[in-house]
């Protein structure tokens, strides 16, 4: 009976509390919500630092300290105390380290017809300035002066807060000028205690008013630089770059990235196609301002001399840097400042050059000419006002270089801003790029007042948009506004860099820009292949341009030597979206012999040079793990080599000639780098040896652990296939080992997105017999015949060769052993060639590389092949054998 009654109390107390709070037994799902995380500050702690001192010099520094999580910590610059504070400094390189201008006030002045009145009285002021505008100088002191220094006190409280260095100086001598507004009368006030002072500023604002009246101002951009033919990476195509500068009011760029030289013809013609309103050059540091750069090998110049007699010889310059004991004896035509030179750049009567740089350094730096008004701007005018040192760099935080005359006129300018926003159109932010086929335009007004005005888009005749009409837009203050504009290529515009010329014009005020939109080809396909008996696999890629969404794809495979008659034909029907792009795989069931293959969709035609062999020979393939870390490494094996592949990388990383028992490969995996431990290692290069890959510098390939399958382990030939996914950019490397021969081929499949890299340059890192030294000779077909190469080794050098055909050959005289390699001529920008040396600290070793630096295509999937023939005996046998193979291509 108790234990009953307890089962009653317990019974009746569980009902009355499932009563009592029924959202303790029945909640639901949907009744939850995201928990507050209590924290209402998203950014994080923000403290406020500055620095007005002395360290190794005097400098003012301002700074946010940004704390989150009490782990993650970031300085930077306090912008706005930053931006004053370089009006201080500015005023100190003018020698008048008191001088304080309102924003406007040289601008205005340089508009109007004024009286000048020097230290009147109030009456004197009010009685003249019925009639017309006054220019004021006052003592401060004085009784209107100091009237005058109270009502532009709001004006130049800012500097009370700064605290700077320069105002603890007991000689500073304070000047300032102001303006005064009523309707349409103006008074313009300089106000100080130095007469000096005063007559120094006058003299300097009539300065600049006459140089403004003989000279434009044309800013832009020297050493700009992009990497768009070279297989290391940094963000910006000449294009963009070149966008970004107009939107800055730049007219001008010289362009000197690694290799950027070779792109200056395609700046030129881009410049050319939509008639831009702007000079653009390119050179390579340390020449600029030649005709052409025939010839110029960069990384084979023996001397200083070499430099200054080549730039001379196409008629252009040669500058050194201005400390460079090693330059002292060599007659350079100017300097190469940074700004450490300003001492030497302001006061000694050279001419100067300061470069800008990649967009990855934010392309601070830029250098301001002053033009006669009467020349227009071309290459010519923008040399002459350097070599005459009618120029200013301007530097970080607005720090100027130069000749005082025009330094100084332009520091004027800067502390009045107003006239620079005005004459560079700053008012007006215009950001241009494509999305897929739309040119996305956003616009913005900086302004305090309403803005509008049309803006004009111009294409070359590859490319269309929906009517040619001017866009007109109106603006609000600070509002930003973003148009859409549909592009429609034509056959014409696929497969090159197609330029958008962007002009607004509107309200007294003027910007243009330049985007571009870069198409690959509409077919794409192996330009070198070679496959066995009966069936050649064959992959295709189609980048649909148009409006039609399903068309064929058509292969025609016709005899080398008989171009009239396909013997086989095939298609397939395609369904692509526009602007998309997708693979197609056809199997040619073939012969052996010699063959080209034409690939023809959307009225666009692609070829491939194809070799077919028969089927046979005895070839084995199997994994193991070589070095003991579990990542299994894939041999291959015929009765001619032995090759073994890496996941790492995807490398072969030994190609073993059996009659010599030679691995033709530099080799150093699995041993590390002597330097291995080194802070970010891993972003060098870092040489494992073998076939690799160039992809950045280092490459993004280096230490990627590639999946892997094999496709044929035994048979006529053996396949391993290996893939690797960058962040979206894919690459596919497939290595196939041909009959009972040295036969080695690699194919490559890149899908890219991320624009930045632009070459993959495939290498052979060679070694040839015992070690790499004097007794081998290497050889390439150049445009002007065979040439041969031999290490030097006293010294690493390198050279860009135009190959004539697709082929270059190693062969070591003392062990008679030969190395050649194969890939189709047309398709790289150049072979590059480099002798290694010991004195490379990221790779002490003696070898060479051979690089056919390969432009990657992007919104398609590209293709591109390469062979390996190593055997006893000369190079002009594998070369022969490739040819009978039909794998030596001819430009």
């Amino acid at each position: 009976m108790k234990h009953f009654q307890k089962y009653k109390t317990f019974y009746l107390l569980s009902v009355i509390i499932l009563f009592a709070c029924p959202s303790g037994f029945a909640q639901k799902i949907t009744d939850f919500k995201i928990s507050d995380s209590g924290s209402a500050n998203k950014s994080g702690v923000v403290n406020q630092t500055q620095f007005n001192g002395y360290t190794n010099h005097w400098q003012n520094i301002y700074t946010e300290l940004y704390r989150y999580g009490n782990l993650f910590k970031m300085a930077v610059p306090n912008v706005q105390k930053t931006i004053l504070q370089s009006k201080l400094n500015i005023a100190e390189d003018l020698g008048m380290p008191g001088l304080l201008i309102q924003e406007g006030f040289i601008s205005k002045l340089l508009t109007v017809k004024y009286q000048v009145l020097q230290n009147p009285t109030s009456q004197e002021v009010e009685d003249k300035i019925k009639t017309e505008n006054l220019l004021i100088t006052t003592n401060s002191n004085s009784e209107f002066g100091k009237k005058m220094e109270e009502i532009a006190a709001p004006v130049f409280e800012w500097t009370k807060d700064l605290q700077s260095y320069q105002y603890n100086d007991p000689e500073l001598e304070t000047i300032k000028a102001f303006c005064l507004v009523n309707g349409d009368r103006q008074i313009f006030v300089i106000s100080s205690n130095s007469d000096e002072l005063t007559n120094k500023l006058i003299k300097l604002i009539d300065q600049t008013n006459e140089l403004l009246a003989e000279y434009r101002l044309e800013k832009g951009w020297f050493g700009a630089a992009t990497l768009l033919k070279s297989v290391t990476c940094t963000p910006g195509h000449p294009i963009e770059v070149i966008g970004k500068g107009m939107n800055e009011g730049n007219s001008w760029f010289i362009f000197d990235g690694y290799m950027d030289f070779l792109a200056k013809k395609e700046i030129e013609d881009w410049v050319n196609e939509v008639k831009l309103p702007i000079v653009a050059d390119a050179g390579f540091s340390p020449i600029y301002g030649c005709s052409d750069y025939d010839g110029l090998q960069v990384q084979d110049m023996a001397t200083n001399q070499a430099w200054i007699d080549f730039a001379h010889k196409k008629g252009g310059y040669a500058f050194r840097p201005v400390y460079d004991p090693t330059s002292d004896a060599f007659e350079f035509d100017g300097y190469i400042a940074g700004e450490g030179n300003k001492k030497q750049i302001d006061n000694e009567n050279v001419p100067f050059i300061s470069k800008t740089g990649t967009l990855l350094e934010n392309a601070i730096s830029s250098m301001v000419l002053f033009v006669e008004k009467e020349k227009p701007l071309t290459n010519k005018t923008i040399w002459d006002a350097i070599m005459s040192r009618k120029s200013v760099a301007v530097l970080d935080e607005a720090k100027m270089m130069g000749a005082a005359k025009f330094r100084n006129t332009l520091e004027l300018l800067y502390l009045d801003k107003n006239f620079l926003t005005d004459y560079f159109g700053d008012n007006i932010d215009i950001e241009a790029k494509t999305e897929g086929y739309n040119l996305i335009l956003t616009v913005k007004n900086y302004a305090s007042s309403n803005l509008s005005g049309e803006i004009e888009v111009v294409t070359s005749s590859a490319l269309k948009t929906n009517g040619n009409e001017p866009v007109q837009i109106s603006l609000s203050a600070n509002e930003t506004t973003q148009l859409v504009i549909p592009l429609q290529p034509t056959e014409k515009a696929m497969g090159k860099t197609n330029p958008i010329a962007i002009h607004f014009k509107g309200d007294g005020i003027s910007k243009n820009t330049v985007a571009m939109l870069d198409l690959p080809p509409a077919i794409s396909v192996h330009q070198l292949l070679y496959g066995n008996a009966p069936k050649v696999e064959f992959p295709v890629t189609i980048h649909n341009f148009t409006a039609q969404t399903k068309f064929p794809v058509n292969v025609s495979v016709y005899k080398k030597d008989d171009l009239k008659k396909p013997v086989l034909q095939q298609t397939q029907n395609a369904e692509i979206q526009k602007s998309a792009f997708q693979q197609i795989h056809f199997d040619l069931k073939l012969n052996p012999g010699d063959y080209t293959v034409e690939v023809n969709a959307l009225e666009s035609t692609a070829k491939t040079q194809l070799g077919v062999g028969a089927a046979k020979g005895k070839n084995y393939l199997f994994e193991v793990d070589l070095n003991s870390d579990g990542i299994n490494e894939y041999r291959m094996e015929n009765d001619s080599v032995q090759v073994t592949l890496l996941r790492t990388g995807a490398r072969v990383i030994e190609y073993i000639v059996k009659s010599k028992n030679d691995n033709l490969f530099f080799k150093a995996w699995p041993e590390k780098t002597y330097n291995d431990k080194k802070p970010f290692r891993e972003r060098g290069y870092y040489p494992y040896g073998g076939f690799e890959d160039f992809l950045g510098q280092a490459s993004m390939e280096t230490h990627k652990i590639y999946d892997a399958k094999i496709i044929k382990s035994e048979g006529d030939f053996v396949r391993v296939e290996m893939n690797a996914d960058y962040y979206g950019n894919h690459i596919k490397k497939t290595f196939t080992l041909y009959g009972n021969s040295p036969l080695l081929e690699v194919r490559f499949e890149l899908t890219f997105k991320n624009p930045e890299a632009n070459v993959l340059g495939p290498q052979p890192i060679l070694e040839l017999g015992k070690k790499h030294w004097t007794e081998d000779v290497f050889t390439v077909p150049t445009m002007e015949g065979l040439k041969e190469y031999r290490m030097r080794p006293e010294k690493y050098y390198g050279q860009a060769i135009n190959a004539k055909e697709g082929w270059n050959a190693g062969y070591d005289t003392m062990e008679d052993i030969s190395f050649v390699g194969a890939f189709p001529v047309t398709q790289p920008h150049f072979l590059h060639m480099w002798m290694n040396h010991p004195d490379n600290a990221e790779a002490p070793h003696y070898y060479v590389e051979f690089q056919p630096w390969t432009p990657i295509v992007q919104k398609t999937t590209m293709y591109f092949s390469y062979y390996i023939w190593g055997s006893g005996g000369a190079w002009q046998n594998a070369v022969d054998e490739l040819r009978k193979r039909n794998l030596i291509s001819v430009r």
